[in-house]
């Protein structure tokens, strides 16, 4: 025996089913609901929307939430994030970001994507980033077979061809916002041409060089351009201040000018006036009148003299009035 026990044979045939087979169909039943059941459920994230299919037909596009299909495979589902921000770098590549961010511009093939030709045949090196959103998500997965590979290819022809445009100078310095604004509205068209379903939300342009051989001589021209606008500047900071100053000036000599106008035409006014009443008065009794005026003109002016003198003309003598002062005997 060995100090071992034997154990008796055992077969399937011993066995009894006989008490379980009514629970075998219930069960299987059960299995199958919950199998269908769950293959009929699926969940759509907060920032996703979800395209599905019935036997390979595009059914309907839904949103967030709790959905329902026929199950197994006959309704397929395809979801994607269309609120998240797509990014498609040219000329770099970004390896790590957030508060200190590694970016590589040397990796293989960046410099056959950045370097270009300008339109005056000069070269630089343009980095740039597309950001984009998904749409419409049917077309976003069903149109275009590689849609990374279609915006790649479209972004880098629409900013050869700007770039190609314009000069070195536009390229490196004034002409950067435009250049964005132009390369952005192309690629959407070309895009939307191509029914992408994707809308490009901004391109920016992360960088733009001169080839490093010619580097030292433009940063010698961006520092001449750099002080030229600073002496336009200033010189434009004077102009708003003089010109200011002198409209001012010239409306305060020309209100000035205009009040003494009124007040000469009054004055004259005045004068007419007065002399024409004058004249009514002379001509209604001239000789009444003269002595008047005579006498008026006496009165004002005889206080004004230091000495008076009554002369006669019919006599050689003069007769002084009031006798102040030395006589005077005029002949």
């Amino acid at each position: 025996m060995n100090g071992y026990r034997e154990s008796p044979d055992f077969s399937f045939d011993k066995i009894k089913f006989d008490p379980f087979k009514k629970y075998i169909i219930p069960v299987a039943i059960v299995i199958g609901i919950i199998i269908t059941g769950y293959s009929s459920i699926y969940t759509v994230k907060a920032n996703q929307e979800a395209v599905i299919l019935r036997f390979g037909k595009y059914v309907e596009t839904v949103g967030p939430g709790l959905h329902f299909k026929l199950p197994f495979r006959i309704d397929r589902v395809f979801a994607r994030e269309v609120k998240r921000i797509y990014n498609e770098e040219f000329g770099y590549r970004t390896l790590r970001s957030g508060r200190e961010s590694i970016i590589d511009y040397d990796f293989r093939g960046s410099k056959e994507v950045s370097l270009m030709l300008t339109g005056d045949r000069n070269c630089a090196e343009v980095n740039w980033v597309v950001r984009y959103k998904i749409k419409n998500l049917k077309d976003y997965l069903f149109n275009v077979r590689n849609v990374g590979a279609t915006i790649r290819d479209v972004s880098e022809a629409v900013m050869r061809k700007t770039v190609g445009d314009r000069s070195v100078d536009e390229v490196l310095t004034i002409g950067r916002r435009e250049i964005e604004m132009t390369v952005e509205k192309e690629i959407e068209e070309g895009l939307d041409f191509y029914g992408c379903g994707i809308a490009v939300q901004v391109v920016n342009l992360k960088g733009v060089d001169p080839p490093a051989q010619v580097k030292d001589a433009f940063d010698a021209v961006n520092k001449a351009v750099q002080l030229r606008d600073q002496i336009i500047n200033e010189a434009e900071g004077k102009k708003n201040k003089i010109i200011p100053a002198a409209e001012g000036k010239k409306e305060q000599v020309i209100r000035e000018a205009e009040g003494y106008k009124i007040k000469r035409i009054n004055e004259a006014t005045g004068d007419t006036s007065a002399f024409l009443a004058v004249w009514r008065e002379y001509e209604k009794a001239k000789d009444v009148t003269r002595r008047r005026l005579y006498l008026e003109t006496m009165e004002k002016i005889i206080p004004e003299c230091e000495e008076v003198y009554i002369i006669d003309k019919e006599q050689k003598g003069i007769l002084p009035i009031l006798n102040l002062g030395e006589s005077k005997i005029t002949k």
